[in-house]
């Protein structure tokens, strides 16, 4: 069961990591116009979508870095409390 539930998350955070990461594209993609017009956002919208993969990215690694750095703790912490 463990195992099962570790390839769950593993599994939920890749998808949820590969959606972050494609979805502003692809609406920005579906939603521009078929012609050009006087005002354009695009620079805009490019530098906000690249801004948030970058915040996204440094979010999943920060995360994956102090969930580890806690399983590790909790296991030595279980380690211990077993001995005793």
């Amino acid at each position: 069961m463990k195992r099962f539930a570790t390839v769950v998350v593993a599994v939920a955070g890749l998808t949820v990591l590969l959606i972050g990461w494609a979805a502003p594209s692809l609406i920005a993609w579906y939603f521009t116009p078929p012609v050009e017009i006087g005002v354009t956002c695009k620079p805009a919208v490019v530098w906000a979508i690249d801004v948030y993969r970058k915040t996204l990215l440094m979010g999943a690694g920060g995360g994956f870095a102090l969930g580890l750095v806690a399983a590790t703790i909790n296991a030595q912490l279980l380690k211990a409390s077993a001995k005793n």
